[in-house]
C-alpha cells in the first residue's frame, strides 16, 4: 500500500513540475534574466563584454556544431561540484571526489576494449567531454571553495583565439578533502589542453589535445559496524572503527589525441552566396590512452579483504593497468569547427574505420581490432531529423599467455552497437520537439569479468554477448524533458555478493519515466528532476523514485548593480538495496541486506553576483540527524554531517 501512495504521490508532483510552464507561454522573455544566450548578465555594469561560446566537438561520430553561450547566470550558486548538481543524481562513498554510481540505471559504452566500468564518470574527462571556444579575443574563468573544515576545490579555464588562426583552450580542476572519519582524505587532479589551428583557406587543419586523470584516495572501506553510528555511540567521527586502516588507491590516465583534417572545397565560389562548396572532410585521428588503477594495503586486513587464490601476504600491491592505441581514418559530410547552415533539406553522411591495439598487462592480452563505422543524419522540411550510427568489431589473432600462445579473435570480436533517433519540430513557432531515441548493444562485457588475477580473487571465463536494447520516446519544450526508457538486458553480467562476475540467467526488464522542468518566472527559478522506475530482477537494483529539487529567488540590489540569490536543494529517493563498494576491484556490487534511501537532504545557500564575479554560501545537509542517523546512500558509507562551504567565481573576457 505504502509504494502506491509513493507512486501516486510522485506523478502528481511529476505533472506538476511539468504542467508549470504552460502558464509562460504567453510571454516570451520572463526568463531572459536567468538565462542569457547571447549577452552577458552583468552587461548593463560591464559594457566591455565579448561574446564567448562552446561547443563539444566529436572525435568519431561527428556532429553538426552546435554553439552555446556560456553560462553568466547564478543559477548553479553553491553546485560547485558535479554530485552536487540537480540534473545529477547519484550515490557515493559520502564525500565528494570518490566512486560514485548513478541511482537512475543507465547503459552506455565507446567502441573498443573496456576493462573496467568506470567509477568516477563526474569526474574523470575523455577526448568527447572538451570544449572548443568560439571567442573574439580571450576568456577567463577562476572558481575557489572551501568547505569548513576539510574541503578545497580549485577550477581554472583560459580560451585563447589567436589571430582567428589558433584557438587553445586549459582547464585545471583540483579537489581536496581530508575527510570525517580515519582514513577518507582524498585529493584529486584532473587537467586538459586543446589546440586547433586551421589556415586560412581552411583547406587543412588540426586538433591535438592532452588529458590527465590523477586521483589519489585512502580507503576506508566503509564503517566496521553500522550499528554504532546508528546509535551515536562515539562523540568524534575519527573514534569510529572503519574496515581498512592501511589501503589506498591510486588512479592515473593518460589520453593524447591528434587529429587533422582535409575539407575539400570546390576553387570557384558560388555567385549566389559568394562562398564555397564543402564537399566534404578527410580526417586522421591518432589517439593514445592509458588507464591505471592501482590498490594497496599494508599489512593486509584479512576480513575484509580474504585471501581465495594466492597464499597469504603481508602486503598487497595490485594494479590494473592497460593501454589501447587507436589510428582512424574517415570521411565526413560535416566540416569541423563550422555551425551548419538552418536548411530546410539536407543529408550527411560519415564513414571510417579504426585500428585499434589493446595492451593489459596483468593478464599478458594483446589484441588487434579493426572497428568499421558508419553514420547518416537527414533533415527533412526543417523539422524532421533522423539520425542512425552503427559500428561492427571485426577482432584479429591475440596474444594471450594465460590460455595459449595464441586465441582466434580479440575478445570484442563480433561486438556491435547501433544506435538512431528520429525527432520532430511541432507547435507553434515550432517550439516543441517530440521524437525517440533507440540503442542496441551486442557487446562483450568487460574484460575483468573474464580474466582477473591478483592476491585475493582468480577467475577465467568465457561469456556469451551482452544484449542490450533501450528505447526512449520523449517530449521536449526549451530545457523542460519528459522521456519514457524501456531497457531489456539479456546476458547480462553484474558482480554479486561474493564480489564475482555473474550472469544473468533471464531477461530483465526495466521501465523508468523521467521529468526535468526548469521553471523560471520573473525573480523564481525551480529546476525539478526526478525519476521513476521499476526492475524485475532482484540483481538490479534501483529506487522506485530518486529526485532533486533546485528553488531560489532572485533580486537586484545596491541599485541594479549588483544581484542576491537565495534558495535551496533538496534530494530525495525511496529506500532501496543500493550496491555496496569493493575498493580493490574499484567497482560497485551487488548487496541483498542493507537498504539505503528514504532520507530528506537539505541545503541553503545565498548567492551575489558583483558584475563578473559571484560568491556563494551555503550550509549542505542542514537536517543531519533529526530523522535519526540513517543517511547512507551506499551501505557503509555515511553522508557528511552539516558542512558549511564558501566560493567564488570570477571572469574575464579581454
Amino acid at each position: 500500500m505504502n509504494k502506491f501512495r509513493i507512486i501516486f504521490t510522485t506523478i502528481v508532483l511529476l505533472l506538476a513540475g511539468t504542467s508549470v510552464y504552460a502558464q509562460a507561454e504567453g510571454d516570451e522573455d520572463e526568463d531572459s534574466d536567468f538565462r542569457p544566450k547571447t549577452i552577458d548578465s552583468a552587461m548593463a555594469i560591464s559594457p566591455l563584454y565579448l561574446p564567448t561560446s562552446f561547443t563539444k566537438c566529436g572525435t568519431t561520430f561527428f556532429e553538426p556544431v552546435d554553439y552555446q553561450g556560456i553560462d553568466t547566470t547564478m543559477d548553479l550558486a553553491g553546485q560547485y561540484d558535479p554530485l552536487l548538481r540537480t540534473e545529477n543524481i547519484y550515490q557515493n562513498l559520502g564525500i565528494n571526489g570518490q566512486a560514485h554510481k548513478p541511482m537512475n540505471y543507465t547503459f552506455t559504452k565507446d567502441l573498443g576494449f573496456s576493462l573496467i566500468t568506470n567509477p568516477y564518470p563526474l569526474y574523470f574527462k575523455t577526448q568527447n567531454d572538451l570544449k572548443y571556444y568560439k571567442l573574439k579575443t580571450s576568456y577567463t574563468q577562476l572558481a575557489y571553495s572551501y568547505g569548513v573544515a576539510t574541503e578545497n576545490t580549485f577550477y581554472a579555464t583560459h580560451a585563447q583565439n589567436i589571430r582567428n588562426l589558433v584557438n587553445y583552450v586549459v582547464n585545471l580542476r583540483g579537489y581536496g578533502n581530508s575527510g570525517y572519519f580515519n582514513r577518507q582524505q582524498t585529493s584529486n587532479i584532473i587537467g586538459d589542453a586543446l589546440v586547433h589551428f586551421e589556415i586560412p583557406s581552411e583547406i587543412y587543419g588540426f586538433r591535438l589535445s592532452y588529458i590527465v586523470n590523477y586521483f589519489n584516495m585512502q580507503e576506508n572501506g566503509g564503517l566496521f559496524n553500522v550499528q554504532e553510528w546508528l546509535n551515536q555511540s562515539v562523540e568524534d567521527m575519527k573514534g569510529y572503527n572503519m574496515n581498512l586502516y592501511d589501503a589506498a588507491s591510486r588512479v592515473l590516465t593518460h589520453d593524447l589525441m591528434f587529429q587533422q583534417y582535409v575539407n575539400i572545397k570546390t576553387k570557384k565560389k558560388k555567385s549566389e552566396t559568394g562562398e564555397t562548396k564543402h564537399w566534404g572532410t578527410f580526417t586522421h585521428t591518432f589517439q593514445f590512452k592509458m588507464q591505471d588503477y592501482c590498490f594497496s594495503d599494508s599489512p593486509v586486513d584479512s576480513l575484509f579483504l580474504p585471501y581465495t587464490y594466492s597464499l597469504p601476504s603481508d602486503s598487497t600491491h595490485d594494479t590494473l593497468s592497460f593501454y589501447v592505441i587507436y589510428n582512424t581514418l574517415q570521411y565526413s559530410t560535416f566540416q569541423p569547427y563550422r555551425e551548419p547552415k538552418n536548411q530546410r533539406y539536407f543529408a550527411h553522411i560519415t564513414g571510417g574505420i579504426t585500428h585499434e591495439y589493446a595492451h593489459y598487462q596483468r593478464a599478458f592480452y594483446s589484441g588487434n581490432a579493426f572497428i568499421p563505422f558508419a553514420q547518416v543524419h537527414f533533415r527533412l522540411f526543417k523539422k524532421l531529423d533522423l539520425q542512425a550510427k552503427i559500428y561492427y568489431t571485426l577482432g584479429r589473432k591475440h596474444r594471450d599467455q594465460n590460455r595459449g600462445s595464441f586465441s582466434s579473435g580479440c575478445y570484442q570480436s563480433n561486438d556491435m552497437n547501433f544506435s538512431a533517433n528520429v525527432s520532430v519540430k511541432i507547435g507553434k513557432n515550432e517550439r516543441y520537439r517530440i521524437g525517440a531515441d533507440f540503442d542496441f548493444y551486442r557487446i562483450s562485457p568487460d574484460f575483468i569479468y573474464s580474466y582477473f588475477s591478483d592476491n585475493h580473487h582468480y577467475w577465467s571465463n568465457k561469456w556469451p554477448k551482452q544484449n542490450i536494447v533501450r528505447l526512449t520516446p520523449f517530449f521536449q519544450y526549451k530545457d523542460y524533458k519528459v522521456e519514457f526508457s524501456y531497457f531489456m538486458l539479456n546476458n547480462y553480467l553484474y558482480w554479486n555478493e561474493n564480489l564475482e562476475p555473474t550472469l544473468l540467467d533471464s531477461y530483465a526488464n526495466i521501465i523508468q519515466l523521467h521529468v526535468l522542468a526548469p521553471f523560471r518566472y520573473k525573480g523564481f527559478g525551480v529546476t525539478f528532476n526526478g525519476y521513476l522506475q521499476y526492475a524485475n530482477k532482484e540483481a538490479i537494483q534501483v529506487p522506485l523514485f530518486a529526485g532533486k529539487l533546485d528553488f531560489f529567488y532572485r533580486m537586484s540590489i545596491f541599485k541594479k548593480k549588483a544581484k542576491l540569490q537565495i534558495g535551496f536543494n533538496a534530494a530525495y529517493n525511496t529506500g532501496y538495496y543500493a550496491d555496496a563498494y569493493y575498493p580493490l576491484l574499484h567497482q560497485f556490487y551487488h548487496q541483498h541486506e542493507v537498504k539505503t534511501g528514504n532520507y530528506f537532504y537539505l541545503d541553503l545557500y545565498l548567492g551575489i553576483q558583483v558584475q563578473r564575479i559571484n560568491i556563494f554560501l551555503k550550509g549542505s545537509h542542514l537536517l543531519a540527524g533529526l530523522m535519526g542517523y540513517n543517511y547512507f546512500t551506499t551501505p557503509d558509507y555515511p553522508m557528511q554531517k552539516r558542512l558549511f562551504s564558501l566560493g567564488i567565481s570570477w571572469r574575464f573576457h579581454d
